[in-house]
């Protein structure tokens, strides 16, 4: 009796010991599919494409067999139903076009100068005796450039007196106005500097030593920081008047990114500090804003829309979060963001998993989407679209996600792609009740590449008022390219006017859908 029973303990004794090798095992399997995601995360993060783009890493070969509308039509569902076709089935592949290659002109509004190439004396003269006459020319067009002429302009002032020598009667001319008085630089420098450093992406030490070797005089690159933060604060007008089309009009947008200061006060060089992107206003009266700040996140975005009644298109940054608190501020979540946490883990995933299933989703929304781009779809008509097509998606996708979000882990890299679907699922939808909002904020995101970019240049800002002049200038730069302008041109413009401007309605007059100035090409403007 006695061994029965201790052979029962130690059966016991073994069955609790296989139930904690088997719970062990299985935690050793979720962290090592953990650890295993981080790693292709960070080999795809080092070596890999940054292209979002999905292909289904299962059957790469499946793109070279298929047209683009027939892999936009893929599904699960049709990929199950795949295998009960027939085997006669054939696959048309799309015929092939080669276009021929053909030289394309000059642009027109290029300055043209000929040159006329004559005949040589000898050949003009016809084996007959006769002078042969012109009859036509052989056009040939070279692309030619011409170096930057840099001069010094020498303003002199007239004074006159009367002759009789009576006191008091010397008149000096008036100085001009100029944005800088007491600079020593006229507006198209200023305006070079500007474009050069935030267009063309180019720090102010580059340029200092292009000065230097290619135009053989100094221009410390401190002088130039100076120069392009005193230039700032006079047009802080255009900036308000900007401002004021945003939060005026009921659909907006916004997105960060960090900008590191060296040296501001209470923080040290290594904290980083954010650079806010607001894009806003009517059809028509677009623009596009940047604006720096350091701390208080949460109450800096609540008091840059205080009286914005509307739709904002962002991602979940908790930085948005006190702004939305409020009944009259509704967001539109960007669905690019949560695309982008299932794209990551579908393309690391092995076989059929959720991930993809989620992507399939994704799939069919941006193709709709694309549907309406391509068609050039009014905003009712685009409305009409979602309503039809999209919302059902939509519906499916949710019901899809309530399914099985409980069968995965929360703290998983899936279970926090789906909670993030699932906490911000009215945001994530309200593309769907109006035709003007965007699906995603990546026009938003399109416009903080430019000046992420010039970050990778430039660094940082020495100082509070630089960053605050880096922002206010790229502001500028980047509403008038949405509006077709040229930066350079429209700073030279704004630079010469603005000493004028003494009302509202001046200032009015400098704005890129108001200043008359010849337009370049959207193509060159992007």
């Amino acid at each position: 009796m006695a061994t029965d029973d201790t052979l029962q303990c130690q059966v016991e004794q073994l069955t609790c010991e296989l139930k904690l090798s088997l719970q062990r095992c299985e935690q050793f399997e979720k962290a090592y599919d953990q650890l295993l995601f981080q790693f292709k995360q960070l080999q795809r993060s080092l070596f890999g494409r940054r292209s979002e783009r999905y292909e289904d890493p299962d059957d790469p070969q499946r793109l070279l067999f298929e047209s683009s509308e027939a892999r936009d039509d893929a599904s699960v569902e049709e990929n199950e139903a795949d295998n009960d076709k027939d085997q006669d089935d054939v696959v048309s592949i799309a015929a092939h076009k080669r276009h021929k290659k053909t030289k394309k002109p000059f642009a027109g509004h290029l300055p043209r100068k000929e040159v006329v190439i004559p005949v040589s004396e000898q050949d003009k003269t016809c084996a007959c005796g006769c002078q042969k006459n012109l009859v036509d020319y052989e056009r040939h067009e070279r692309l030619n450039y011409i170096p930057p002429v840099y001069e010094v302009i020498v303003e002199l002032r007239e004074k006159v007196a009367c002759p009789k020598g009576c006191a008091g009667q010397i008149v000096i001319a008036p100085k001009p106005k100029h944005i800088l008085p007491k600079g020593k630089f006229t507006e198209s420098v200023l305006a070079h500097l500007i474009a050069s450093k935030l267009d063309d992406r180019q720090p102010f030490y580059h340029l200092e030593k292009q000065f230097e070797t290619r135009a053989g005089f100094s221009f410390p690159r401190q002088t130039m920081a100076r120069t392009v933060i005193d230039c700032a604060t006079p047009l802080q007008p255009l900036i308000n008047l900007l401002k004021d089309g945003v939060i005026g009009y009921d659909i907006g947008a916004l997105d960060a990114t960090s900008l590191q200061v060296l040296n501001e006060p209470g923080r040290p060089a290594s904290r980083k500090s954010y650079a806010y992107c607001f894009r806003g206003g009517p059809p028509g009266k677009e623009a596009i804003l940047y604006e720096y700040n350091a701390s208080d996140h949460k109450d800096f975005v609540n008091d840059w829309f205080a009286g914005f009644t509307g739709t904002l298109h962002c991602d979940a940054d908790p930085f948005f979060e006190l702004l939305f608190e409020q009944t009259a501020v509704n967001p539109s979540h960007c669905n690019a963001h949560a695309r982008r946490k299932f794209e990551s883990i579908a393309r690391a995933a092995q076989g059929d998993g959720l991930a993809k299933r989620a992507m399939q989703f994704y799939k069919k929304l941006y193709r709709v989407e694309r549907k309406a781009k391509e068609n050039q779809l009014s905003i009712k008509q685009r409305h009409n679209l979602r309503q039809e097509e999209s919302r059902p998606i939509m519906t499916a996708f949710k019901c899809w996600l309530d399914e099985h979000y409980p069968q995965v882990l929360p703290k998983s890299p899936l279970g926090k792609a789906m909670n993030y679907c699932l906490k911000y699922w009215n945001g994530l939808c309200a593309f769907l009740s109006d035709g003007r909002l965007e699906i995603d904020n990546n026009l938003t995101e399109q416009e903080i590449k430019p000046f992420v970019m010039a970050r990778k240049n430039f660094l940082f800002a020495s100082s509070v008022n630089g960053a605050k002049a880096l922002c206010l200038h790229f502001s500028l730069i980047r509403t008038a390219k949405l509006h077709g302008l040229a930066p350079y041109k429209y700073y030279v413009t704004l630079l010469k006017q603005i000493p004028h401007c003494q009302s509202v309605e001046d200032y009015e007059a400098l704005l890129p859908w108001n200043i008359q100035l010849e337009k370049v090409g959207m193509a060159a403007a992007a």
